[in-house]
């Protein structure tokens, strides 16, 4: 008996002959089909069961047993409700009944746990099968599996939901429609961009959620995507219907194929970008503002790449240079204008560019017609998103003018008018620079004083401008007889000094002195005659005399007159001992620091008098010392002890205390203004809080900031230290002025003048004594009374003492003026019964001398 591959039911016997009966044909073409049926069997994947009424399982056929539920020989005679889970056998039954009834049944699908926990899914597709009774009918059951289905249709499902979570989920409007524009699906920005939910645009077109002209636009850029093929990219005003507001978004439109290729509509996303569009156009009026500013301003502005070329010059920056803009943009400063301060130029960029902080230089150059001009330059970084300097933006201020005058005060201040020589103040700075040098180095230096014999003959003999004549070859000669870097000063009159630094040995001094008596033997040749002038030299030596600047010009000065009383023409060394000298020293040290704790200082105050009016409107505090055995010590004795020990911050302390205490009692109500300018010393400055101490005081003396100034020294400033012009804008800003006391004093660099916060200049002594018997004193005077005037500054001379300064100083703008002429300094009490005005010292009907 023959069977099928996979069927228990015997096959029809084979009919061997050719000339068979009918019955044989039939059966011949019954085994024919059945052939037939066992192949299409055997080549498709599924599973092929028959079943009867109570899905008893009657026979299976498949080449794939893996498939089924149970091992074929438990599943024949077996129902399903004993083969399959509950819940997928009365699916099943399910299924045949609608296949009894109809005849057939398609697409139910089951799914069978598996022991690992995975489920295999199934597509059953039945077909009755009738018996030759109801109750004998059966049903054939295609089984097929399709779990691969099921997961692609599950990772779809998946990959749609995470699609419509991030576009539900992203803060642009998104939309789709079909070709004639009715919306097919938004997101929910979209819904409230147009203030309508989604069952209320889905199925309606842009007529239904805008204004004909807006609906309009929207179709016409949806008809653009569709006929470009493409993204299409525009902007499009939509107004949002709920609150009335217009909305500017950036849309992005492309077309949707089927699979098929063909067009189904358009695809829509929508970014709002009516505030970014707001911020461009307040970006763009600000750099319109910014740029007529810096367009229109008198400084130069130019913007550096990384290589120190321009990227920008404005208008004032290109009218310097011949050929404007054109020959600046792309070049580098060595390339234009060039000249060797541009080197300086481009190492200032580089360290902003390594730095990346801000920097602030004078640069000095040439235009192409051969003018000099001095700006001021300040460098700014500008960074990139990175957080590196992308470029460098430089201002220059022109200070050609400032600097011409700046350089004729400096030579005023610091260069003797007649000789061209170092005065004694730059003298007095070199001399403190030489000693600094030499500590550093273990180095021996000289002091030289040198003074003419003789030379009041000269003049009284032969005149003024032959004795002049005289003192420019006296300087001329002295400059041959000394090295490059030595210093040949003029004090005055027939007064030379010289500072030598870096003297190998100690005799090497001597040979010096013994050239310039040499050059001095030969005679002068001053009006047509030859005239023989010797010198007197006294020679001071660093360390051995002394370490300190004022102790060795003494020193020096003392070996003159020694020399000269020896009978002139020749040098002498110093040699006094100074073991007295320091002894004292060390004796005062020690008495100042119990001085406070003794009640021994007091302050006594020096008006302040307005010139114009002779009104007391202030005075100065100086601090005394009232020793009980010593008596008066005179301030120049110990304050510069207290300056090297320390001890000065706790006296300024204290002076800054009892002078605010005073300034209170002096201000109070109903009285006139008293301001009271207290010194500070520059090693205050290097306290940590000095504002917060200033403010302190204050507050406990109930001392309103109005009523003191403080005074400084130019040294502090030359510092350019950044804490100093942190510490001096606090005390600004509190309501505090600032006062540079003797100034011109200094080694002066004015720029400070416009950096710090400075209200007044105090003009020394010296200057005031020569303002009325010196033309080039005069003419210094009016020179810092006129860049005073310019920046804004108070001025204040110390030092009057006769009604002509007075005069003068009135004649010329001088505003306020402090010395004997009005009062010397007083105790407190005794200040205040001075009268209000001092009328018998009122310099208005006084006419200055120029």
């Amino acid at each position: 008996m023959t069977r099928y591959d996979n069927c228990d039911k015997p096959l029809p016997p084979a009919v061997c002959t050719t000339n068979g009966t009918g019955l044989e044909r039939e059966e011949w073409s019954s085994r024919e089909a059945l052939e037939l049926a066992q192949g299409i069997i055997n080549a498709i994947p599924d599973v092929l069961f028959e079943v009867d009424r109570d899905g008893r399982y009657l026979n299976v056929w498949t080449k794939n047993f893996d498939l089924l539920a149970a091992p074929k020989e438990a599943l024949l005679g077996r129902t399903v409700h004993e083969i399959l889970p509950p819940e997928q056998a009365t699916s099943a039954m399910e299924a045949l009944a609608t296949a009894d009834e109809k005849g057939v049944s398609y697409g139910h699908i089951i799914s069978i746990p598996q022991q690992d926990g995975t489920l295999l899914w199934f597509e059953h597709s039945l077909a009755k099968k009738h018996g030759e009774r109801p109750s004998e009918d059966s049903f054939l059951v295609l089984s097929r599996d399709i779990t691969e289905r099921k997961k692609v249709e599950h990772a779809l499902e998946e990959a749609r939901t995470r699609l419509l979570s991030v576009v539900q989920a992203i803060p642009d409007a998104v939309w789709l429609k079909d070709m004639d524009g009715i919306f097919l699906f938004c997101n929910q920005a979209f819904e409230q961009a147009v203030g309508k939910p989604e069952a209320e645009v889905i199925g309606g077109t842009d007529y239904d959620l805008f204004d004909p002209e807006t609906a309009t636009r929207c179709r016409e850029t949806d008809r653009a995507a569709i006929e470009a093929g493409r993204l299409c990219i525009d902007e499009e005003w939509i107004t949002h219907r709920g609150i009335g507001q217009r909305i500017l978004l950036e849309t992005r439109k492309i077309p949707v194929f089927d699979a098929k290729g063909r067009m189904t509509g358009v695809f829509g996303v929508g970014c709002d970008i009516t505030q970014r569009k707001h911020m461009e156009e307040a970006l763009a009026a600000r750099e319109r503002e910014f740029r007529t500013l810096v367009e229109n301003t008198p400084d130069t502005v130019a913007r550096y790449d990384r290589d120190f070329r321009r990227l920008y010059v404005n208008p004032a920056f290109a009218a310097l240079i011949e050929g404007g803009a054109t020959v600046l943009i792309g070049k580098t400063p060595s390339e234009c204008p060039g000249g060797p301060t541009s080197v300086i130029y481009e190492q200032q960029m580089r360290k902003v560019f390594t730095t990346a902080k801000d920097r602030e230089f004078e640069f000095t150059w040439k235009n192409k017609g051969g003018r000099e001009f001095c700006t001021l330059i300040r460098l700014t970084p500008e960074f990139g998103e990175d957080g590196t300097v992308e470029s460098v933006l430089a201002v220059g201020r022109d200070i050609t003018e400032l600097n011409a005058s700046r350089q004729k005060i400096h030579q005023m201040a610091f260069y003797d008018p007649l000789t061209s020589l170092p005065n004694r103040a730059l003298f007095n700075d070199r001399l403190r620079q030489m000693i600094a040098d030499a500590s550093c180095h273990g180095q021996i230096a000289g002091v030289m004083l040198i003074d003419l014999d003789r030379f009041k003959e000269v003049n009284d003999t032969m005149g003024h401008a032959v004795g002049d004549e005289l003192l420019c070859e006296v300087a001329a000669r002295l400059r041959a007889c000394v090295r490059n870097h030595d210093t040949v000063a003029r004090f005055g009159g027939d007064e030379f000094a010289i500072l030598l630094p870096e003297i190998s040995h100690g005799d090497g001094l001597g040979r010096i002195a013994d050239r310039i008596l040499g050059k001095f033997d030969e005679p002068f040749l001053l009006d047509g005659k030859e005239v023989f002038v010797s010198c007197s030299l006294g020679v001071a030596v660093y360390p051995d005399d002394s370490s300190n600047a004022d102790d060795l010009v003494k020193y020096a000065d003392s070996a003159m007159y020694c020399a000269k009383r020896s009978g002139r023409n020749n040098f002498r060394y110093y040699s006094e001992d100074l073991t007295a000298n320091a002894q004292q020293r060390l004796v005062l040290e020690s008495e100042l620091r119990r001085a406070v704790e003794r009640n021994e200082l007091e302050l006594h105050y020096q008006p302040k008098v307005l010139l114009h009016e002779g009104m007391m409107v202030g005075s100065e505090a100086l601090l005394r010392w009232r020793h009980p055995r010593l008596g008066m010590v005179p301030p120049m004795q110990f304050i510069q002890i207290a300056e090297d020990t320390g001890l000065i911050v706790d006296l300024g302390a204290w002076v800054l205390r009892e002078a605010c205490r005073t300034a209170a009692k002096w201000n109070g109500e109903a009285k006139p203004a008293h301001k009271v300018a207290i010194n500070l010393s520059a090693r205050q400055f290097q306290l940590q809080d000095l504002a917060g101490a200033v403010a302190d005081i204050l507050d406990d003396t109930a001392c309103r900031p109005e009523w003191i100034e403080l005074e400084i020294t130019e040294s502090l400033l030359l510092d350019n230290n950044d804490g100093t012009l942190d510490t001096l804008s606090a005390l600004r800003a509190m309501g505090i002025t600032i006062a540079i006391d003797d100034f011109g004093t200094g080694y002066s660099a004015l720029s400070y003048l416009a950096r710090f916060p400075i209200d007044t200049l105090k003009i020394d002594r010296s200057f005031i004594q020569s303002a009325i018997t010196d033309h080039y004193g005069a003419e210094l005077v009016k020179a810092i009374l006129s860049i005073a005037r310019s920046l804004g500054q108070q001025v204040v001379a110390e030092g009057v003492e006769t009604v002509q300064q007075a005069a003068f100083l009135t004649a010329h703008g001088c505003q306020l003026a402090q010395g004997f002429l009005y009062s010397k300094p007083l105790p407190e009490a005794e200040i205040a019964s001075l009268p209000q005005a001092f009328i018998g010292n009122h310099p208005a009907t006084e006419t200055a001398r120029p």
